[in-house]
């Protein structure tokens, strides 16, 4: 009787613990940030995503990272994949294009960084963020354009994978 209530415990631990690990990778969400450096006039880009979805997306599959984030191969192959994934156009004038700066781990993110020349200001600008989702069918971004004080949201996920405006 001891051990059947022992075994139905256990168990009952097991599939908690199974539960809750599957609804912490329900969601696919990443997050971008723009904004324009006051001091050097650049454009900044700044990518964060859960890297537990990152690394099987670029079939990386280590126990150390340092390869990824140390080495000018890792790092390339990083650059490389966001790169392929977010683009923005300036509306009349034609790509935006972005330079690779880095990338690093941050916790249960992996963050990456573009810089760019800034769009003028008043310009209508075109942003497709589709970081992870060739991997990921539900995953959904976020991009967030900070000017000052105003920021414009616009989120691409599973029901909307249309290219949102951003005016500058």
């Amino acid at each position: 009787m001891v051990r059947g209530v022992l075994r139905l415990l256990v168990l009952a631990v097991a599939l908690c613990a199974a539960a809750s690990s599957a609804y912490a990778h329900r969601l696919h969400a990443g997050l971008t940030d723009i904004t324009i450096n006051e001091t050097s006039g650049e454009l900044e880009v700044v990518h964060r995503l859960f890297t537990h979805d990152l690394y099987p997306a670029i079939d990386f599959n280590a126990i150390d990272d340092a390869e990824l984030y140390e080495t000018r191969q890792g790092l390339l192959r990083l650059g490389a994949y966001a790169a392929a994934r977010f683009s923005m156009r300036v509306e009349g004038e034609g790509p935006l294009p972005l330079r690779f700066v880095g990338a690093e781990p941050d916790g249960e993110f992996t963050f990456f960084y573009f810089v760019g020349e800034a769009p003028h200001a008043g310009s209508s600008v075109v942003i497709d963020n589709r970081l992870l989702v060739d991997f990921l069918p539900s995953q959904s971004n976020l991009t967030n354009v900070r000017l000052g004080e105003d920021v414009q949201s616009l989120s691409q996920g599973p029901d909307n994978r249309a290219p949102g405006r951003a005016r500058f």
